[in-house]
């Protein structure tokens, strides 16, 4: 008996292998298996992280007061609540008092809340360097003497 194989029958076994192969690691290359393992991985991180959801009481306390805040709420009673003082606590000629709560959602992220007449405008994961930037003039732009972002000017004494 004779088994002679035609080229035809043997491209046809290759073509079937790799679709085999290929419907196999569909999932795989779909991303849906690394997409699934990518979210247990955070998650498994995430419950490991200490600031995730407040490792200590502090970061607890400075949380649950800011999950009560709502804008035009009186910033004392937040403050109260709160119950130490700001890391930093600044003001500016526009009327606007921030006050930073360094390390409460991690150890380089820091609690902001942002008031203008004793109401809270702004409250959040952010810095109080940066909010009192985005208020300073109004967005006008830069103050007379300062220089812009992205230019090499240097202003003229």
């Amino acid at each position: 008996m004779s088994t002679t194989r035609t080229p035809a029958t043997l491209w046809a076994a290759i073509g079937f292998a790799t679709l085999g192969l290929l419907g196999g690691c569909a999932p795989m290359v779909s991303g849906s298996m690394a997409e699934g393992g990518l979210s247990a991985a955070k998650s498994a991180f995430g419950a490991l992280s200490p600031t995730a959801a407040g490792a200590d009481e502090r970061q607890k306390r400075i949380q649950a007061a800011l999950n009560e805040v709502n804008i035009g709420d009186d910033i004392q009673l937040v403050l109260d609540k709160i119950a130490e003082p700001p890391h930093e606590k600044t003001g500016n000629a526009q009327g606007y008092t921030c006050y930073e709560f360094p390390g409460v959602y991690s150890a380089d992220e820091a609690a902001v809340l942002m008031a203008r007449e004793g109401k809270i405008v702004f409250y959040g994961n952010s810095r109080c360097s940066d909010e009192m930037r985005s208020v300073r003039g109004g967005e006008a732009g830069p103050k007379s003497g300062e220089i812009s972002a992205g230019t090499s000017e240097i202003p003229a004494d």
